[in-house]
């Protein structure tokens, strides 16, 4: 059991925090017992896990540590204190665990025959990407593409907020001239967002192989992506607000490419 806060593994741990040192290992970290679940699941090769009962709250814990425990995956037990230390929450789990990073090159993704792409601009802030990927994932997404983040994309914060769920969505990170020329040759309908617009997202035919591109909360999109799309499209407002939370605006115009298409079968 590791007790001492100066142990090399916790100090390891605790380096992975930042991004430089991540892109250097190949490794970062994956807390909680649900999204570890999400990543047996999923297949990811774990390096190794870290757990300490004290803070286990329920028998979920214990089934993804006998899980781990089959797939001889190393499991190292930690005290109280520097469990504490390698993790980044008020509350934790008691389970943390180590997983490599993977390529996110454009040129790795694979579309299916009638592909939806959703394609997020310079987003900033790895909540909006975590809760971005749980609506890409509960509306069946194909792929992601991340265009120009200010942010990485395997940032604890990105990984807690999308409850596991980056290891269930194809992700791609690319510059937008690239990401535009991908879309083309897949023959995918760009529609970009805009609350400048006056054409309503009700009235599209999301039927088709489409791509719908969202900015950041702060710019929303630039003229670079209004005249790349074939649509220029907004989201009817009733009230005083003037703009969504980014993750809202996905949710609501992925479950409108979902009823369509749900419609249309």
């Amino acid at each position: 059991m590791i007790e001492s806060f100066q142990n090399q593994e916790v100090k390891r741990v605790v380096k992975l925090r930042r991004a430089r040192i991540r892109r250097k290992e190949r490794l970062f970290v994956v807390e909680g017992c649900r999204e570890i679940q999400v990543g047996l699941r999923s297949e990811i090769s774990f390096q190794q896990a870290f757990f300490c009962r004290a803070f286990f709250a329920n028998d979920s814990q214990e089934e993804a540590l006998a899980e781990m425990r089959e797939r001889k995956i190393p499991l190292i037990e930690v005290a109280e204190g520097p469990f504490e230390k390698i993790s980044m929450r008020a509350n934790p789990d008691g389970l943390l665990a180590l997983a490599p990073t993977w390529e996110t090159g454009i040129e790795d993704l694979s579309l299916g025959e009638h592909p939806l792409v959703l394609v997020v601009d310079g987003i900033e802030k790895p909540g909006n990407l975590g809760a971005v990927l749980r609506s890409a994932e509960a509306f069946g997404v194909d792929a992601l593409l991340c265009v120009d983040p200010s942010l990485d994309l395997f940032n604890p914060n990105v990984i807690r907020a999308s409850q596991g769920l980056l290891f269930r969505v194809p992700v791609a990170v690319c510059e937008r001239d690239r990401a535009v020329s991908f879309l083309r040759s897949r023959h995918l309908r760009i529609f970009s967002t805009s609350a400048k617009v006056e054409q309503s997202y009700w009235k599209m035919d999301f039927t088709e192989p489409a791509a719908i591109v969202l900015g950041s909360e702060a710019w929303g999109l630039d003229s670079f992506w209004l005249e790349a799309s074939d649509e220029q499209i907004t989201i009817p407002m009733f009230g005083e607000a003037d703009s969504l939370n980014l993750s809202v605006a996905v949710g609501c115009l992925l479950s409108e490419v979902k009823r369509q298409r749900q419609f249309e079968n």
